[in-house]
């Protein structure tokens, strides 16, 4: 009869396991020489998460630098209430895709929208300023409109951008200031904005000190030229 040292020279049985050791019985039967495979399949996690990492990575870059097809960022970027913005824009002599940026920027296309300041709807229009519109001669609208209601804020919006636009001379930069930050802070920034040859202050370009209201021309500027890109025929336009 063989020893217990030439088994366990053969690999057959384990060694016995230490006293008090919650294993032992496990121990005592397990063979010897034989590797776990857990290695192997934590190698294999490992790389399959890397890889994940990296798609994610290069979607978030795509995103974040629109490099995506026009395809897929119109599909990313749908445009909503069309035909409200394109009735609206019609109206008040508008480019509808300008008043679809402004709306998107605004609400997120959202006509339940409201912000803490209490403005409302689409293009999220205080109710005093709604009410100064709809006193206006050229006011073109229902006479007690509905600021949820999403053809009356599209059309309260447009007819308040287009005043600006026509306030400002058509500088875009500095109606959608106005637009986002009130008539009275761009007035106090046009003191230090560019000149025309007249002499006279044009433009908030460059000097808006509120990082809310910049950040609101930016998206408004990108949302406008991306439309045109990738929903070129969305209101009729080529």
């Amino acid at each position: 009869m063989r020893s217990l040292d030439e088994v366990r020279r053969e690999g057959r049985v384990a060694p016995p396991a230490r006293p008090g050791y919650r294993g032992a019985e496990v121990a005592a039967v397990r063979p010897v020489g034989r590797r776990s495979r857990a290695p192997r399949w934590g190698k294999w996690l490992a790389l399959a998460v890397f890889a994940g990492a990296l798609v994610v990575l290069g979607v978030l870059f795509a995103w974040q630098h629109n490099r995506f097809p026009d395809s897929v960022t119109a599909r990313l970027y749908p445009l909503h209430y069309e035909k409200e913005i394109a009735h609206a824009a019609r109206q008040y002599g508008l480019d509808p895709f300008l008043v679809a940026a402004v709306t998107n920027t605004e609400s997120g296309f959202d006509p339940n929208a409201r912000s803490q300041a209490g403005a409302r709807g689409l293009m999220q229009l205080m109710p005093a300023t709604a009410e100064w519109i709809v006193s206006r001669n050229d006011w073109q609208g229902r006479t007690h409109p509905d600021l949820n209601d999403p053809l009356d804020n599209v059309e309260l919006g447009s007819y308040y951008l287009a005043y600006l636009l026509d306030l400002y001379g058509g500088d875009r930069a500095t109606a959608l200031a106005a637009y986002n930050a009130g008539t009275a802070n761009v007035a106090h920034w046009l003191q230090q904005g560019s000149q025309d040859s007249n002499g006279t202050k044009t433009s908030v370009v460059g000097n808006i000190p509120f990082r809310e209201t910049r950040g609101f021309v930016d998206r408004v500027e990108r949302f406008h030229a991306l439309y045109q890109r990738v929903h070129p025929h969305a209101f009729g336009e080529s």
